[in-house]
């Protein structure tokens, strides 16, 4: 189904994963308004310190991780450090799966697919999750505030919830962790504050250094195919370097990214825009059609996952991110031909 190959081009072109793995690893890898309370400023103060933890320290554990009715369980060990970071996540569930990032490259080894995809790592600013990205008016479209305590992997964890202000964009609870400020529970929420998606750790262990031997993959990839993907630099303006514009995004969205051909295995060039608000993001795609190409046309959804498509002039128009239905359809909607 396209919508598959849709969400597969979102994960590697935006640095968030193969086949929907990469983005739990970034995931485990906003200034406040000035009437902010004192809890949403508390709150604020722990996703800082979130955001320093995923990059910073060292540490190996397992976590379950479920989307819909799939659920998964992973393994990460992750070295942070000045020298940059390095990371490893391997499926314990399901289809047998690696992915292995340090600065330079991204590299996901899919047994199952006879394939090994590679490409380039993102620079730091644009290669974190939504969840790790802080920028002036992030708090104008979230209500932060704490939520006391709680339990997770035998640690203690302070509770903080992220609230929209309007119905383009999803909530999120976060338990971070009272001693290294780690997240060890993420949930995505829908209507009603329920939860989509989820990740939680049932083990963690924080260490001193890691050594070379964990971050080396467990699975061969010698006798696979390689797909590698040369991207071009990042552009900041879809004025200026596409054919195409976004004429309608959720207020607070920016665009984060654009690449031209991001996806390895992609029979014709594709061209991406990533749109962040700080916290939620979404990619465009834009993909000539040919004769054997099967095109998205309407909505499609995997969990939290949504996606709209809709043909152009022989192209293939796809909005997809996690945000609510009626945000990719409307973005979708609104890219003309310039």
């Amino acid at each position: 189904m396209r919508a598959n190959r849709v969400s597969r081009a979102d994960s590697v072109g935006s640095g968030r994963g193969c086949a929907g793995v990469l983005i739990l690893l970034v995931a485990l890898l906003a200034s406040t308004a000035a009437s902010a309370t004192e809890g949403s400023v508390d709150a604020h103060q722990w996703l800082e310190r979130m955001t320093r933890a995923a990059r910073e320290l060292n540490y190996d554990g397992i976590f379950a991780y479920r989307n819909g009715s799939q659920m998964e369980s992973m393994r990460i060990i992750h070295r942070g450090g000045p020298d940059g970071e390095r990371s490893r996540l391997v499926s314990l569930s399901g289809n047998k799966r690696e992915v292995l990032r340090d600065r330079e490259q991204v590299i996901c080894i899919l047994p199952d697919d006879q394939s090994v995809l590679v490409a380039k790592t993102r620079p730091p600013e644009l290669f974190t999750s939504a969840l790790l990205s802080t920028r002036a008016g992030f708090a104008d479209h979230y209500t932060l505030s704490t939520a006391g305590g709680d339990r997770v992997a035998g640690r203690s964890t302070e509770v903080i919830t992220l609230q929209p202000k309007d119905e383009f964009r999803y909530g999120y609870r976060l338990w971070v962790d009272q001693e290294s400020g780690l997240l060890l529970k993420s949930d995505l929420m829908g209507a009603g504050m329920m939860p989509l998606e989820q990740f939680i750790y049932t083990s963690i262990n924080l260490l001193t250094e890691v050594p070379d031997s964990l971050l080396e993959p467990g699975l061969s990839g010698r006798a696979l195919t390689w797909h590698t993907g040369e991207q071009q630099s990042p552009a900041r303006s879809p004025e200026t370097t596409s054919g195409w514009q976004v004429t309608w995004l959720p207020e607070g969205f920016m665009m984060s990214d654009h690449a031209k051909d991001p996806v390895p295995t992609s029979r014709t060039p594709v061209e991406q825009m990533v749109y962040t608000d700080g916290l939620a993001s979404l990619s465009v795609f834009i993909e000539r059609l040919d004769a054997a190409s099967e095109p998205l046309d309407g909505l499609s959804a995997m969990g939290a996952l949504n996606a709209f498509g809709r043909l152009v002039d022989g192209h293939q128009i796809t909005a997809v991110g996690e945000v609510p239905l009626q945000t990719v359809e409307a973005v979708a909607k609104s890219v003309v031909r310039q």
